[in-house]
């Protein structure tokens, strides 16, 4: 277990601790699991859970998007803490379900102002003191979604893939200093930042005939089989403590998808993305509507060696089961 080398205990904070969501519930795993000295931030603090205070966790006001709010916030914690932190998660997040070129420059903006910039800025206040004392972990929330995107969702994957590679960068170059740093990727957990995600399409969208399928995509992490909060944080808190963490920790559901999702052919990708969000139905409806000579209405195969791409990337994902039932499933 990490522990801080001036106190018995583990000192933990984390951002993005709006009731109900990942933050939360991580937060409750280190505190009562694991008797973790517990600090859970939100921008705003009345949206942290009473639950979290009685339970004996100190509630932070931490904006990650405003550097004032951050240093005041590390600082309030370094202090009551009478420590360093231990352990930083950065756990707040922004999404977006749209067209990518339907998005507000601003929102896109805000967007990886939260997800990227945002955790550069609490690691740059927190790293330093780790770095010094030859301890610490931090641990970047990035997604699946940064493995492989799907239509609608290209601002928040691009971000959460921006922020893998920082996290990538971030492990290799503070790993001199004894910093662990770890990506941990959700899959689809029930959280509030999801079920709180609307699609936005504009009341003229040229997306607007396949606007059920960009309201799935809003849906789709919180939609069946999504991995109980609790369940994740039992899982991931475990492993996050350790004196040596896993550089990568990928779990709930779908994530095994999108994994292999990432190793298959773009064209593979595109056609399965399309059919289940919608894209290839637009395409057939652009196909009718044009005067291309093209009467069946359907998309024209562009591949030429068609059957034999697709019997290599059937083996390529065959393979990868194959690999990643051995490597984590058969354990």
């Amino acid at each position: 277990m990490a522990v801080s080398k001036n106190t018995a205990t583990t000192v933990v904070l984390i951002t993005g601790c709006s009731a109900g969501g990942i933050g939360h519930h991580l937060a409750l795993e280190f505190a009562t699991a694991h008797k973790c000295k517990v600090y859970a931030s939100a921008r705003d603090v009345t949206k942290i859970s009473v639950d979290l205070q009685n339970k004996g966790i100190t509630p932070v006001a931490l904006d990650v998007t405003n550097q004032a709010s951050v240093d005041s916030a590390i600082a309030f914690v370094q202090k009551d803490a009478g420590c360093n932190i231990d352990i930083l998660v950065n756990n707040a997040g922004q999404i977006c379900v749209s067209p990518v070129v339907e998005v507000d420059v601003n929102q896109a903006q805000r967007i990886f102002d939260t997800n990227v910039i945002g955790v550069t800025r609490v690691c740059k206040a927190v790293a330093p003191q780790m770095m010094d004392n030859r301890h610490g972990t931090i641990v970047n929330v990035g997604s699946v979604s940064g493995y492989a995107t799907t239509p609608w969702v290209g601002y928040y994957a691009a971000s959460k893939a921006a922020l893998h590679m920082l996290t990538d960068a971030m492990r290799m170059e503070l790993a001199p200093f004894n910093v662990r740093v770890v990506l941990l990727a959700p899959g689809g957990i029930i959280s509030n930042l999801h079920a709180n995600g609307k699609a936005i399409l504009s009341k003229d969208s040229r997306y607007g005939s396949v606007r059920n399928q960009v309201d799935e995509r809003a849906k789709l992490s919180q939609a069946g089989s999504a991995t109980p909060t609790t369940q994740f944080a039992s899982v991931v808190v475990p492993k996050l403590l350790m004196r040596n963490p896993p550089a990568y920790i990928t779990y709930g559901n779908h994530s095994a998808l999108m994994w292999i999702a990432y190793y298959l052919p773009w064209w593979m990708r595109d056609y399965f993305a399309g059919g289940r969000f919608g894209t290839r139905k637009l395409a057939q409806e652009m196909a009718l509507s044009a005067s291309s000579g093209n009467s069946s209405g359907r998309c024209p195969v562009t591949n030429p060696k068609v059957l034999l791409t697709t019997a290599m990337g059937a083996v390529g994902v065959v393979a990868f089961i194959y690999i990643v039932r051995t490597m984590y499933l058969d354990r």
